[in-house]
């Protein structure tokens, strides 16, 4: 009988190990915990008219959070006003969120990866340098676009297109 209940017991911490190989995410509930984000995109050098892939990863208490809330990528030109988009980016994976940009031509242009999840909200700025610019000339003018689109509601400038 002792063979038994012993072959029993393996083979159930078999199927057991088996059941949980799906890799775990956050539950979110421990709302102390800030989320956090990781941020950045696929080349180090972008040019004109060559699709760069921006990703995110979110995590909470070191898990990846299964279904954000809301996960935007705001994109716009330096100084330029007209140039500005807020797009929802596509879910990869768990945790992982991304959006596939076209920049047209060369500038400075910045992206804030805009995450609400776990009830908590958190937002990253980062210079994208697309082609050969003087970014020291180019970001001696302040950037009123920041300034601007800071204090506006952005519904009004929601688009579903993946690239520009």
């Amino acid at each position: 009988m002792s063979k038994n209940f012993l072959f029993l017991s393996i083979a159930s911490l078999v199927v057991l190990s088996a059941c949980s190989t799906e890799e775990k995410t956050s539950d979110c509930s421990n709302t102390l915990v800030p989320i956090e984000i990781d941020s950045g995109y696929d080349l180090s050098e972008p040019k004109p008219n060559e699709e760069v892939n921006f990703s995110t990863t979110i995590t909470h208490e070191g898990l990846p959070v299964e279904t954000a809330n809301q996960v935007e990528f705001e994109i716009w030109e330096h100084g330029n006003k007209e140039y500005h988009h807020l797009i929802e980016a596509q879910k990869a994976e768990p945790g992982v969120y991304q959006l596939d940009w076209t920049f047209e031509e060369d500038g400075v242009y910045y992206i804030y990866y805009h995450i609400t999840a776990c009830n908590l909200h958190r937002m990253e700025k980062e210079m994208v340098i697309v082609g050969d610019v003087d970014v020291d000339a180019i970001i001696s003018n302040p950037d009123t676009v920041n300034l601007e689109m800071g204090n506006k509601e952005h519904n009004n400038k929601k688009s579903d297109h993946s690239s520009h």
